[in-house]
């Protein structure tokens, strides 16, 4: 089961490709005499586009308090000309870093940036497993494996092949975890993504998320009218379920397709009555959660609007059932 994480000679940070990709079609802001200021993304992208800056945000995050005076500032940073540093430092000061009275700190911005490469997205591409997981394949009953590469987190049925669960997962998860810790990181933390989209908040860029349940038996769920082009998206692990929830940011480029039964996870209601019947919904992993992951856990009742019915399994035997209608209100349905 290895584990690797590889990291392109000269890829930490390619800001030149990045402030091209994102100031397409940007207007420039001309309330200052046509000076960009910090709120134009080109402008913000290019402010990161030299090794001493990056250098400058890298030293200040590594620093006691992520703050430093000028001199020891400049002195972890090794830039022998002032005029040279004191320029680029000028070039981060008032939106990546803050002027203090000691000194100079890094700002929330420049979290962000730094938090951003720590991710591995920029210069990392890792692979993982397969991780022979437990549980079994709601189709044919053989075992599950984990895998990562390009970017993806993966279960499947070792057996007949079939996509159980993937999500996106960056390769800093991957950074001194065991294979199976990698595994239970991605179930955690696709959790938490799906919880805030499924809340209309973007997990990514915290603008707001559409949403919005539809029959997913027809041309890869076309009858969900929160996403205007669905070709750009027609393969996903839910793709055989009879129905999914739309998920997409109206601000950046989040959107995707997550089963009916990730609606449950954040009703105490319903893990309620779960966890009474012997089913631990949050210590369980996701593949082993049927009405997740089980196309046949999940009933449409109704079109236009849908509504549908989710059943759960417990460990008791008996069944519980939610009907989940096309605002993601949740009603226990007597078993």
């Amino acid at each position: 089961m290895p584990v690797t994480v590889r990291t392109p000679v000269g890829a930490f940070m390619s800001t030149a490709s990045v402030s091209a990709g994102m100031a397409d079609g940007e207007a420039e802001d001309e309330g200052d005499g046509g000076r960009r200021t910090p709120t134009d993304p080109e402008a913000a992208f290019m402010a990161l586009s030299n090794d001493c800056r990056l250098e400058i945000l890298l030293a200040l995050w590594d620093a006691p308090g992520f703050s430093l005076s000028f001199s020891e500032l400049r002195k972890t940073v090794g830039e022998r000309d002032s005029g040279t540093f004191t320029y680029h430092l000028s070039e981060l000061v008032g939106h990546f870093v803050a002027e203090t009275a000691t000194g100079y700190e890094l700002g929330y911005p420049g979290h962000r940036v730094l938090d951003a490469i720590q991710s591995g997205v920029f210069h990392q591409t890792g692979t993982v497993g397969p991780v022979d997981l437990d549980g079994a394949c709601p189709d044919c009953g053989a075992g599950l494996v984990f895998t990562y590469d390009d970017y993806v987190g993966r279960v499947r049925c070792r057996g007949c092949g079939e996509r159980v669960l993937e999500w996106p997962f960056d390769p800093g998860g991957v950074a001194d975890r065991t294979p199976r810790a990698v595994a239970t990181a991605f179930d955690r933390r696709t959790r938490l993504l799906w919880a805030c989209a499924l809340d209309g908040v973007c997990p990514f860029c915290a603008g707001t998320v559409a949403r919005s349940l539809g029959d997913g038996t027809t041309d890869a769920g076309r009858c969900i009218g929160v996403l205007e082009d669905l070709d750009r998206y027609d393969e996903y692990f839910a793709r055989d379920h009879p129905a999914v929830v739309g998920v997409d940011c109206r601000r950046c480029s989040f959107y995707s397709f997550v089963p009916v039964g990730v609606v449950l996870l954040t009703r105490p209601r319903v893990t309620g009555r779960l966890w009474d019947r012997g089913l631990d919904v949050r210590g369980t992993p996701l593949w082993n959660l049927g009405f997740v992951v089980d196309p046949a856990a999940v009933t449409v009742r109704r079109t236009d609007p849908t509504a549908v019915a989710v059943t759960a399994t417990p460990d008791d035997g008996s069944a519980l059932t939610a009907r989940v209608d096309a605002d993601l209100d949740v009603t226990l349905v007597d078993d």
